[in-house]
């Protein structure tokens, strides 16, 4: 057993703990972050930051879509540092209904300091949620949310997406508070619930342990993988397919479960694997389970992660316990992890390819710091 790999198990073993130690410290932060009035004033939600960031986003969206009633985008940094006013001239005074969420650990990733910047100044509300107050991001933004992380044993980013996704739910959840979509008890409900989520995180680590472990020998040569979800579940597919590629290497790539049967169903390779993530009570269910007769169909290998026995049959199903849709990511967080730890231990690499050779421009993360921000649009 290699360190990194121990160091892997390690951090997913501590997910409970985070969760259940850090939620009402978070929830307390956030509750502070922005003015009664300046929520009032909201009409537009933008997440946005880049790799865990954006797919914390991804998975947070739909929730707080449903509980705010507002629209809500998620956009990689490069969207919404040159794309989002692109030829049209700034609307003086109306943007300050647009709230943007800056989501990173650093607070130091160039592009989306480049996009806090610029929407600042076309009169967006600026919000970073970043372990880093003091980096640029945090300097960047108009108000600045802590999310530190307590330090654990180093591997791909876990404890940090799991800190930026309970992080956008309570923020999420308080904004529907004060506009009145939720109330004060239901969403008192909902952050407990958030917290006992500790649990399902314990047992899950426990008893996939052995079953992933099975799952990465079967698939252990494949070089490719297709991950898939839908709503909440695209967001826990696209962190699996990013966890593949920083841990061990793969080409692993995330897609909707209905895009998947216009796209990636065509892929001539049918030994190459596919993750589901298929909660049963989902909204996407029916279309997720004929996702897994169509993957049986093709010859693929596949699992699926849900807590419906009946979503494939029982030699592909991997199963974590029933919680509500919007927070299934939590959930799926473990089981995406594990398969990223094992895979890596099996094929015998370096997680980020020990950013040697190659890869060696990712040292220090050069390669997202270090890229000159653009102000002349500013």
């Amino acid at each position: 057993m290699s360190q990194q790999y121990s160091n892997y198990l390690e951090q997913i073993d501590s997910l409970a703990a985070l969760l259940s130690d850090e939620t009402q410290r978070l929830s307390d932060k956030h509750r502070l972050s922005l003015k009664v009035p300046d929520v009032y004033g909201i009409r537009q939600i933008i997440i946005t930051g880049s790799g865990d960031s954006y797919i914390a986003g991804l998975a947070a969206a739909p929730a707080i879509r449903a509980w705010t009633g507002l629209p809500v985008q998620v956009m990689v940094s490069m969207e919404a540092s040159r794309y989002v006013d692109a030829g049209v001239p700034p609307l003086a005074g109306r943007n300050r209904g647009l709230l943007v969420v800056a989501v990173s650990n650093s607070g130091e990733a160039a592009r989306l300091v480049e996009a806090t910047q610029r929407l600042r100044n076309l009169g967006a509300l600026t919000l970073a949620l970043t372990g880093n107050p003091q980096s640029r991001l945090g300097k960047a933004a108009e108000v600045v949310s802590e999310v530190i992380v307590p330090p654990s044993a180093n591997a791909p980013g876990t404890r940090s997406y799991l800190a930026s996704l309970i992080s956008l739910y309570l923020l999420g959840l308080r904004l529907a508070e004060i506009l009145m979509c939720v109330t004060m008890d239901d969403a008192n409900a909902m952050r407990r619930e958030i917290a006992e989520l500790s649990g399902p995180l314990g047992s899950v680590a426990k008893s996939l342990r052995q079953p992933i472990a099975t799952l990465a020998d079967a698939w252990a040569t494949s070089s490719v993988c297709d991950c898939l979800g839908s709503g909440p579940s695209l967001g826990s597919a696209s962190f699996a397919a990013a966890k593949l590629v920083e841990a061990a290497g793969l080409h692993a790539s995330s897609q909707d479960a209905e895009e998947f049967h216009h796209l990636n169903y065509f892929v001539a390779d049918v030994s190459a694997p596919a993750l589901v993530f298929a909660p049963g009570n989902a909204l996407s269910a029916a279309r997720s389970k004929e996702l897994c007769a169509t993957l049986a169909g093709l010859g693929r290998p596949f699992a699926v992660v849900t807590d419906d026995a009946t979503m494939a049959g029982q030699q592909h199903v991997l199963n974590v316990p029933r919680v509500r849709e919007w927070f299934a990511p939590i959930v799926h967080a473990v089981p995406a992890s594990l398969l990223a730890a094992e895979f890596a231990e099996r094929r015998g690499v370096v997680h980020y390819r020990g950013h040697t050779g190659p890869w060696s421009g990712a040292v220090g993360a050069n390669l997202v710091r270090n890229s000159p921000i653009d102000t002349s649009r500013s």
